[in-house]
């Protein structure tokens, strides 16, 4: 990449952990101190969690995309709607051209290992040079590290740990 590589995720263990609160929390920080953030946060329920039927949400303006589909009550299979995903990441491609100080792009998983989801947009945001922060669950780690190249930064789900790393994107 032509860009030093500013890439951190928040690790963490269960979808129980308030991580997207957490997101939505140091977006509206920053961009109530004019520092502007931007991307995608999952869309959160009353208990500050992630909300079903699954959704993200632009941290900018507020604005929703669902990214499930219905798959019947017996269903097993990952409910994940690709053609919601998509509309949503729009909202990364546009960051490309009107660049944020931080890109937050509300996961990397098993969709992005899998060489879908977000992934094109985590690297044209990291090509441009645009900062990025995520989330991952800890059993991503190994897949996390490689996709990153060791170069990635390992947050503890600790606002101040993540808001410190921030800081110091934002001093640069």
């Amino acid at each position: 990449m032509a860009h030093p590589l500013q890439l951190a995720a928040i690790i963490y263990d269960n979808d129980s952990q308030p991580v997207d609160a957490l997101l939505h929390s140091l977006a509206n920080h920053y961009n109530r101190k004019g520092i502007r953030v931007a991307g995608l946060a999952m869309a959160l329920n009353e208990q500050g969690l992630r909300r079903e039927p699954m959704a993200v949400q632009d941290v900018e303006t507020g604005t929703e995309y669902s990214i499930a589909q219905n798959l019947g009550k017996e269903s097993q299979s990952c409910c994940l709607d690709p053609s919601g995903l998509a509309d949503a990441t729009g909202v990364l491609r546009g960051a490309i051209n009107n660049p944020p100080r931080l890109a937050i792009v509300n996961r990397f998983g098993q969709q992005e290992i899998d060489g879908k989801g977000c992934r094109a947009e985590f690297v044209q945001l990291l090509d441009a040079g645009i900062p990025v922060l995520t989330v991952v669950k800890r059993k991503f780690l190994k897949q996390w590290h490689e996709f990153g190249g060791g170069e990635a930064v390992d947050l503890p789900f600790s606002g101040a740990a993540v808001k410190q790393w921030c800081d110091g994107v934002f001093s640069r």
